[in-house]
């Protein structure tokens, strides 16, 4: 008796075989190198192609492709194109609703150009910012957006001695002259001042973060300079942040303080959150200005004013810079002197 070999079990060898252009040239009665050249669209520099195919050759080819259900390998398309078409986004923690925003920004940007997104939080460790970038760099992404925090400067280094295109947002090293993107911090600050001294502020005090960077030293700068250089200021350590608040909302009742401007939406809430629990009437006793957007701004009256960053307009400007230096690169120019500067203005809301 004849051997018989059960329907489903061809079914599932036909399903999992994987079609190569090997497959296709024999069905198709044509050479290997031809369907590569059919199926990989081949164009010379002037963008013309490399080869003549006559039309009904190359309709052939296509048909029997699709009909054998031919998936390319992106994998092999890469290391034939020597290109990832990746990059790695590296932020101070994706967690928090502004970089989030701003990473779900970029996602749709990127992706839209054909590439795809490693995404990375430092948690402000330079430890671990050296570990994602060594991690990227060895998944061969073609250029960073970066949030540097304090400490990562021999990292920065080590990104601009691998000549891989890079871009700085949120903030800048000023050790180091490199591409970013930035809010005019000082101008926000003066905004959001500004805004309290309106709601008849007259003693008001900042919340702002224990981490020197670029944008906090700008914002306390711009602070005392608008409020008074007797004006207070409290900090939140990245790990202490609740605690610190507590401690911070004692000083400001203590102080008579009727006015608070959050570095922050984060200071913000934690602020907000403290005054309630110790009494406090937000926007009547103490009146509270931030940055960014909290819907526990909705609840109050009258209004807490915010400062609002241009979230899409960041992720756009760095992503169309990034884009800029990878094709400067692509072209053998020098990237590693690129400087571009990028200073975008906030409203308030």
């Amino acid at each position: 008796m004849a051997k018989v070999t059960p329907f489903f079990l061809i079914f599932v060898k036909n399903m999992t075989k994987n079609v190569t252009i090997k497959d296709i040239a024999r069905e198709a009665g044509v050479s290997i190198a031809l369907v590569s050249f059919v199926m990989n669209n081949r164009v010379g520099a002037d963008g013309k192609q490399k080869y003549r195919v006559s039309q009904a050759t190359e309709e052939r080819i296509r048909e029997v492709a699709a009909r054998m259900n031919y998936q390319p390998s992106s994998a092999a398309r890469m290391l034939r194109q020597g290109r990832t078409h990746v990059i790695g986004v590296i932020l101070s923690d994706i967690g928090n609703i502004f970089y989030g925003s701003i990473a779900k920004e970029i996602e749709k940007i990127v992706t839209r150009k054909g590439y795809t997104v490693l995404f990375g939080s430092t948690e402000e460790d330079p430890e671990r910012f050296g570990r994602l970038v060594q991690s990227f760099l060895e998944k061969d992404v073609e250029g960073f957006i970066i949030v540097p925090c304090v400490g990562c400067g021999p990292y920065i280094q080590r990104l601009q001695a691998a000549g891989r295109p890079f871009v700085a947002i949120d903030r800048h090293s000023p050790e180091y002259e490199i591409p970013y993107v930035l809010l005019d911090n000082k101008q926000a600050m003066h905004m959001a001042v500004g805004a309290l001294i309106k709601q008849g502020v007259r003693k008001m005090g900042l919340l702002s973060y224990e981490m020197r960077t670029s944008t906090m030293m700008e914002r306390e700068q711009a602070f005392r300079e608008t409020a008074g250089a007797d004006a207070p200021i409290y900090r939140m350590g990245f790990y202490s942040k609740e605690q610190d608040t507590r401690k911070a909302a004692g000083a400001i009742l203590d102080a008579g303080l009727d006015g608070m401007v959050c570095a922050s939406n984060e200071a913000s809430v934690l602020l907000i959150k403290e005054l309630i629990h110790r009494g406090v009437r937000v926007q009547e006793d103490i009146r509270i200005a931030g940055f960014d957007y909290s819907n526990v701004y909705d609840i109050f009256t009258p209004h807490i004013p915010h400062v609002e960053q241009p979230l899409p307009l960041i992720a756009k400007e760095s992503a169309d810079c990034l884009f800029r230096l990878i094709d400067k690169k692509d072209h053998g120019d020098d990237i590693t002197k690129e400087k571009e500067r990028i200073v975008l203005k906030a409203n308030l809301i």
